[in-house]
């Protein structure tokens, strides 16, 4: 058999133990040791760092920055009343050119056109320019139907004769409605959803500025977003009137300083009213809700860390007690980490309300809500104003109370010196105005010379 043919040798070698040989070498039939996964021995400074006390919850927190963000307000207020300016002035001479260069107008050589000359010359000029268009859309359609040539210009008159009628203030209520609608339709896109929620509403604890801005044109809600495109156009243009009224007692009072259109100086006013108002709404959360919600949290962390203490026989009727505590601790803890996320033109609108209720306090308001009969503006602004204030008091949600008080507050403030500090800039800033776009008025006078 093949066994058999196995060496005698083999057979007779004497059996014996397993030895290993001595050598620093590791022998290649046992398995390496891995010495990388083994974890490091800790160091000396290392094992005596571990004695020190570690830092207190309230230690780490974080302080709520307040400077930017009110730099922030100061330079975009500044700079929105400064280019406000300059666009008026920059209107004032371009409008002025255009009357002295019209012949029925004549040639005003002793004095500068009046404000309600330059409305008047706008409001001809745009119509002539709609009727121009309507002109050029019929030239266009004489080889369709009557009925529907009919209806093109029908539509065209339906839409175009009411923006003709309405003020340059309404007007520019409208278009910022329009970019609060373009804002709101980004909103509606899921891949923008998380650039929307980071550059388009303003959280205290993010220590951003530019959100002060940006929230305030944005609206994530369409009821929100109608609700508050209704309030401008219905208090924005009486607002504006209101901005006219007080600009010619200061003109009474400091001379001749016409203004072809109130809009700029509403469009600045809404930017600076929605710049205070998210600047108050974060100091009130930087410097009041926030600290609060922090000791809430350390108050909890202190009474969750002596319940271990108390008597096992009272854990189990006290379960749901723990429970509620331990979900609102929760919801703390998670507020703190997150912060208050705010937008909206709410408190722009506030003060436009406030300007607006103090220029015609015998005016009567319907509300949205019930009840719907007329009443005082003033008694339904004070109405607002003080459920604002218990929404303060009671720590309510829903709203940002702070942002309309800080609103408000704008609004009184400007109805009382806006038309003084207005003047001021514009007077200041007329010169430059006329340097860079003077060369109309001009040519105009070298040719009448």
């Amino acid at each position: 058999m093949l066994w058999t043919l196995r060496p005698l040798r083999a057979w007779t070698r004497p059996s014996r133990p397993p030895q290993r040989s001595f050598s620093f070498t590791p022998n290649s039939r046992l398995p390496r040791v891995l010495t990388a996964g083994l974890p490091k021995p800790p160091t000396f400074r290392e094992q005596i760092a571990k004695t020190k006390k570690l830092p207190s919850f309230t230690d780490k927190v974080r302080h709520v920055p307040i400077r930017n963000q009110v730099l922030f307000v100061v330079a975009g207020t500044v700079g929105s009343l400064v280019v406000g300016a300059h666009l008026t002035n920059y209107e004032l001479s371009k409008w002025w050119a255009y009357i002295a260069s019209t012949p029925q107008e004549g040639l005003l050589k002793n004095r500068p056109p009046t404000s309600e000359e330059l409305m008047r010359a706008k409001y001809v000029a745009f119509g002539r320019r709609l009727q121009g268009t309507l002109a050029s859309l019929k030239s266009s359609m004489e080889q369709l139907p009557e009925t529907m040539k009919a209806m093109v210009v029908w539509s065209y008159v339906q839409v175009f004769q009411p923006i003709l009628n309405a003020s340059e203030g309404k007007r520019m209520c409208w278009a910022i409605g329009a970019v609060n609608f373009a804002v709101w339709l980004a909103w509606g896109v899921p891949r923008w959803n998380a650039f929307m929620l980071r550059a388009f509403t303003h959280n205290p604890l993010s220590g951003k500025s530019y959100t002060l801005l940006t929230s305030t044109f944005s609206h994530q809600n369409i009821l929100h977003l109608a609700f508050n495109c209704m309030a401008l156009a219905s208090f924005g243009g009486a607002a504006s009137q209101v901005l006219m009224v007080h600009h010619k007692k200061v003109e009474g009072e400091h001379g001749l300083l016409s203004e072809p259109s109130p809009k700029w100086h509403l469009l600045a006013l809404f930017i600076s009213a929605g710049l205070f108002a998210s600047l108050v709404s974060h100091v009130a959360y930087a410097r009041w809700q926030y600290p609060r919600l922090i000791a809430r949290l350390k108050s909890a962390g202190s009474t969750s860390a002596a319940a271990p203490s108390a008597i096992s026989a009272s854990a189990a009727a006290s379960a749901s007690t723990a429970a509620a505590s331990e979900t609102a601790l929760t919801a703390a803890s998670t507020a703190a980490r997150e912060g208050q996320r705010s937008l909206g033109s709410s408190g722009a609108i506030y003060a436009m309300v406030v300007i607006t209720a103090l220029g015609f306090p015998d005016a009567e308001i319907t509300l949205v809500i019930p009840p719907w009969y007329p009443i005082n503006i003033q008694t339904g602004v004070g109405a607002l104003l003080a459920l604002d204030l218990l929404g303060v008091l009671r720590g309510w949600k829903l709203f940002d109370h702070y942002a309309h008080l800080g609103g408000a507050a704008f609004g009184a403030f400007w109805y009382a010196y806006g038309a003084q500090i207005w003047y001021e800039i514009r007077a200041w800033e007329l010169p430059f105005a006329y340097f860079f776009h003077g060369h109309h008025l001009r040519n105009v006078f070298k040719r009448s010379s």
